[in-house]
């Protein structure tokens, strides 16, 4: 689970949520020193949106620039709320299901279709504010934001491995609990047995979690770390083109649903081998991840 997380990172950056700003405005003007000032956009957002505004911070920008990116990092809030709310729908409706003791995947199903209907909603305007950014910054400060981005991933992806606590988790808070040292928390607190845990392990390995189907879902993620980073490197030049970065609107619907379907698939697999009393406990920490904006568990 160590490596899990960083999809999170690559599906972003390839389909353009990666700086969900919203779209329209200015064109690109030359960089003067008069007026600039360097501090984060969108401070009030969360998530990818404000992970690329901190970024921003990083960058001198002009004030007619900084008013821009301000508004549009406002409309893409609003645009990923919806989001974030099918994600935690489905971890709550999965956590009543655990609690009771038993996965019913047709109840859960419409809570799947909707995140990859919002996914789909969303992906148009994300490219566009793509392209938005690209024009409004100069040819520095796209260099200057992309360095700033790097290395905010870098830092994230290390703080998923277990690292130090993360402050920008999907919604905005720290997200790294719920990573690899997340999992590990969640088995003390579940106070599992040897065999418990011997017995999960097993069961997350076979069928889709592991073998062939497991040996492609790392590849498939690599595949996407490696989209991601050259959507980037793409974005420091005059000629970057925000539809063409990333996989098409077919691919992108399938990974949605992919990681939706692996959570339960989990939940499904795992829920057998706990007691009335764990699944109560594992049924709270769902909620609380939910409601403190986390991503979902096994996902990626």
């Amino acid at each position: 689970m160590k490596k899990v997380r960083s999809f999170a990172f690559a599906l972003a950056l390839a389909t353009g949520s990666l700086a969900a700003i919203g779209c329209g405005g200015t064109v690109e003007q030359p960089q003067t020193a008069a007026g600039v000032s360097k501090a984060p956009v969108g401070q009030n957002t969360h998530g990818v949106v404000k992970l690329v505004g901190d970024a921003l911070g990083e960058v001198p920008l002009r004030p007619d620039q900084r008013v821009e990116l301000e508004k549009l990092a406002q409309a893409s809030e609003a645009r990923h709320v919806a989001m974030a709310d099918g994600r935690k729908e489905l971890m709550l409706a999965v956590a009543d299901q655990v609690e009771k003791g038993a996965i019913d995947k047709g109840a859960l199903q419409p809570k799947i279709d909707r995140i990859v209907a919002d996914l789909e909603k969303s992906r148009p305007e994300d490219r566009a504010a793509l392209a938005r950014v690209h024009a409004i910054l100069d040819a520095d400060q796209r260099n200057l934001f992309v360095d700033a981005l790097e290395s905010r991933f870098k830092g994230k992806h290390h703080r998923m491995k277990g690292g130090e606590g993360g402050e920008h988790g999907e919604r905005g808070h720290h997200k790294g609990k719920h990573g690899f040292h997340g999992m590990k928390q969640l088995a003390e607190d579940l106070k599992l047995t040897d065999e418990q845990k011997s017995q999960i392990k097993d069961a997350l390995m076979s069928g889709h979690e592991g073998g062939r189907d497991r040996r492609e879902m790392f590849r498939g993620m690599h595949e996407r770390m490696s989209e991601g980073k050259q959507a980037l490197e793409s974005f420091r030049t005059d000629k970057f083109d925000a539809n063409a970065a990333g996989p098409s609107p077919d691919k992108v619907r399938v990974m949605a649903a992919a990681g939706s379907t692996r959570f339960v698939g989990a939940a499904e697999k795992v829920l057998p081998i706990l007691t009335p009393e764990q699944r109560k406990i594992a049924a709270d920490k769902l909620r609380q991840i939910a409601n403190s904006g986390g991503d979902l568990p096994f996902a990626r």
